[in-house]
């Protein structure tokens, strides 16, 4: 047991500005690099050859530590010339390994018994073993599950909150047989949560996962780095030996008034402290003055700044190197101050200073970055996004862009075209326009992304910006991640003045996407029917083009909420309550054959037959995928999300079609229309798309297809109602906190696994064919889903009690 890998080529973004000027390995925890602690625990197991990679300002590492000789190790550097991935660096360092190995994160604060986990390793023979740790928050990690063998079964990484099934984490710390590196391709980009560890599950090859006890932080964020520095001064770690005065560890370089009161607090070298300055739970790195009468509160203090005269500093508050702070300043709570920032006499400092704002912890959600308008999504933040994407784009390439109605939307998507064109990206801008639209021209291959900028349809105050990939699907986690990790770094740049890009305004993309439209219909069989039809446009952009389309129909048509009123476009829940019972009422009254209401982006479809009658959202696919399977011969595979509803199975059954269950997101909708087969997805919130017109909910088409299909089978909705089984289903959540979510959803785990279960999305399990029981943390809020079905009513209610109280058992 000699060898380790360790990684050591993290950016640290989310520890700026401690790491704007130093690798993150590198941040000091009670004054030594957190690397040079990771190297005492690994000589206390008798490890003490490494082979250390690195990525970000690599020479730091490399003149602290040398050849490891005054430190008691050896120490060989790999430094790739790009990023491989965790895997693919790791594979670099195949010459130098001799026999089984460790690979450890150069960047976490641990005392876990390697020696226990090594021969553990050894016991079960593994390819690749796993140490693993319970976690109160599951999320910023990869999680596992394991059976009574301790053979992994399950592991996804980093999950969101809806995919959460354990709170059983990986901590990045691995043991690997020589061999595992015939699983590693050569020259890739390689990971090993997304890419090594699903294939070696794929593959039968054995992975096992050892329950590691004992202290173990990932320093991710800026209120763990001070969390960790405080454990190490109480002592929670016992191979990191310190000289505490007190409750401090000072460094005797410091000069520390006697007046003066520390607590709890760690001080480095040359640091001067003056009378009456009062600190508390903070870390102060070297030459810094603090002068008379300075309060610090649970702070960290960067390289070579002056804190001035009565200067007040609130809690979480982190300044980088080289700052002045001067006299009577009050910094508030939870403040972030770049390096070299002098901050005037009595200034009240409110908001972080940085390069530029960011407001954002987190950009993305899915493919969407979400803000209050003006506020979080203003111009500033607009720009420095365009400027990001372009970057992470590439020069020369082609960006298409298009908005709502709103006024709002339209001042962000000017300004993201402005960053976008700085960085040498060309941009067509669609203008007004539905996002299918934008999709369509996507996918006939005339960009190589797009962005739609809206009015959140669920918050008036909020904007939504839409990322989308080449081919008009959503971006993928990956790519969004990257584009994060530029944008709070700042690691990117804009073109010399002469490659900035161009500016352009297609015309005629109403017209392609009309053709297109019609060409994936049959026009005959709904012109023959002469249809009776209301749409409710809900103040949209559809008013402005499907009528175009309606009038090859030979439809008669009553039109709702058909102009464009940006006030209107999102609608509050009673807005929405009053117009979905108002368009039924309307075909009811007039006698038409079918209702339609649209959403203002053009994508989600709510119907109403000719009596009146609305469905809910589960019922609405099981109808809507009947008329498909009746009109559509010849279907293989379909897709749905794992929340819909068995009926869907029992319908798919009667034509020998196979039901993909896939996550309930557009992105997972979308990925499983690559399969040329696949030639329906329903989502359970009012999405359908064909993906022979496209891969994405396209309301327009949606209506124009349903049209088509009753006339193809000459069926009224009722009729076909009447033809699909009906299961009873009950639904409840439940009030957890976030921390309690993977507790959750492992024990419930554990608790049926005599049942078939279902874990693409939260756990699923068949009690029987029909009898099925889902449970699914929420993506956004502390409560647990409990979905149940049946074919009784009275069992589906029995159901649900039951394994309510089961949740509620496991919460106490």
């Amino acid at each position: 047991m000699s060898q380790a890998v360790i990684m050591a080529g993290g950016f640290g973004t989310r520890l700026r500005p401690l790491t704007n000027n130093i690798p993150k390995p590198m941040v000091p925890i009670v004054n030594k690099p957190m690397l040079e602690h990771l190297f005492t625990l690994l000589k206390v197991h008798n490890i003490s050859e490494f082979i250390v990679l690195l990525y970000y300002q690599p020479d730091i590492i490399k003149n602290y530590f040398g050849d490891g000789s005054k430190f008691g190790v050896k120490i060989k550097y790999v430094q790739p010339d790009r990023d491989y991935g965790t895997a693919g660096a790791v594979k670099l360092s195949e010459q130098y390994i001799k026999e089984d190995f460790l690979v450890i994160s150069g960047d976490v604060l641990t005392d876990l018994n390697l020696t226990d986990f090594y021969n553990f390793h050894l016991e079960k023979n593994s390819a690749a073993t796993i140490s693993l740790y319970s976690s109160e928050n599951p999320l910023q990690y990869g999680i596992i599950l394991t059976d009574k063998e301790k053979r992994i079964v399950r592991f996804l990484e980093k999950p969101s909150s809806s995919e959460v099934f354990s709170d059983t984490i990986n901590t990045g710390i691995y043991y690997f047989n020589k061999k595992i590196f015939d699983y590693i391709p050569e020259g890739e980009n390689y990971d090993f949560s997304k890419d090594l560890f699903p294939d070696l599950l794929n593959r039968n090859v054995n992975i096992f996962g050892f329950k590691s006890k004992g202290y173990w932080r990932d320093v991710g964020t800026l209120e763990e780095y001070i969390y960790s520095n405080l454990d190490v001064l109480k002592g929670k770690l016992g191979h990191i030996k310190i000289d505490k005065a007190n409750s401090n560890l000072i460094d005797k370089s410091a000069k520390i008034s006697p007046n003066s009161k520390i607590e709890n607090s760690i001080i480095g070298e040359n640091v001067v402290i003056n009378k009456d300055a009062n600190l508390r739970n903070s870390i102060i790195w070297d030459n810094v003055v603090i002068q008379n009468n300075v309060k610090i509160l649970y702070d960290v203090i960067g390289n070579n700044c002056i804190i001035e005269e009565n200067a007040r500093i609130n809690d979480f508050v982190f300044i980088g190197d080289n700052c002045n702070i001067g006299k009577n300043v009050f910094v508030s709570s939870s403040i972030k101050i770049w390096d070299r920032k002098k901050i005037e006499n009595n200034a009240k400092i409110t908001r972080s200073l940085i390069q530029e704002d960011t407001f954002f912890n987190e950009l993305f959600t899915d493919s969407r970055i979400t803000g209050l308008s003006n506020l979080q999504v203003n111009p500033e933040f607009g720009s420095k996004l365009g400027s990001v994407y372009g970057a992470f784009i590439g020069n020369n390439k082609t960006v298409m862009v298009g908005r709502d109605i709103d006024d709002i939307s339209n001042m962000i998507k000017r300004s993201i075209t402005s960053g976008i064109l700085s960085a040498g990206v060309n941009v067509n801008d669609l203008q007004i326009i539905p996002i299918p639209i934008l999709r369509q021209e996507l996918k006939s291959g005339n960009g190589a992304g797009g962005i739609f900028v809206r009015k959140s349809p669920f918050d008036k105050a909020s904007t939504d910006i839409i990322f989308m990939d080449k081919d008009g699907k959503d971006i993928s986690t990956s790519k969004t991640k990257t584009v994060e990790r530029l944008f709070f770094s700042d690691e990117y740049q804009r073109a010399h003045y002469f490659n900035v890009g161009s500016l352009k305004y297609p015309e005629r993309t109403n017209e392609k996407y009309k053709q297109h439209f019609l060409e994936c219909l049959d026009v005959e069989a709904i012109r023959k029917r002469r249809f009776k039809i209301v749409i409710d446009y809900s103040f949209g952009i559809a008013s402005t083009i499907f009528p175009n389309i309606l009038g090859d129909f030979n439809c008669e048509t009553v039109s709702l909420s058909a102009h464009l009123d940006k006030d209107k476009i999102t609608r509050s829940l009673p807005e929405f309550k009053k117009a979905y019972s108002n368009f039924p009422f309307v075909v009811k009254s007039l006698n038409f054959d079918i209702g339609f209401m649209i959403d203002a982006g053009g994508e989600k479809i709510w119907i109403s037959t000719g009596k009146g009658k609305v469905f809910d959202d589960y019922r609405f696919l099981v109808i809507v995928l009947k008329m498909f399977l009746m009109a559509t011969p010849g279907i293989k595979k379909i897709a749905v999300p794992v929340q819909a509803s068995t009926e869907i199975d029992l319908v798919a059954g009667e034509y020998g079609v196979e039901v993909i269950r896939v996550k309930d997101s557009h992105y997972s909708m979308m990925t499983a229309s690559n399969d040329k087969d696949v030639k329906f997805v329903g989502g359970t919130r009012r999405g359908v798309f064909f993906p022979d017109f496209i891969y994405a909910t396209d309301g327009m088409f949606a209506i124009a297809k349903i049209l088509e299909m009753i006339a193809k089978i000459d069926m009224s909705l009722e009729e076909v109602d009447k033809l699909v089984p009906k299961l009873h289903t009950k639904k409840l959540n439940i009030d957890c906190s976030k921390e309690d979510k993977g507790k959750i959803m492992r024990k419930f785990m554990e608790d049926t696994l005599n049942y078939k279960q279902l874990l693409v999305d939260g756990v699923k399990i068949f009690i029987n064919d029909l009898d099925t029981v889902l449970c699914i943390p929420d993506k956004v809020n502390n409560i647990v889903h409990l979905n149940v079905e049946s074919d009784n009513e009275n069992k589906s209610e029995k159901l649900l009690n039951n394994y309510r109280k089961k949740i509620q058992e496991y919460l106490k």
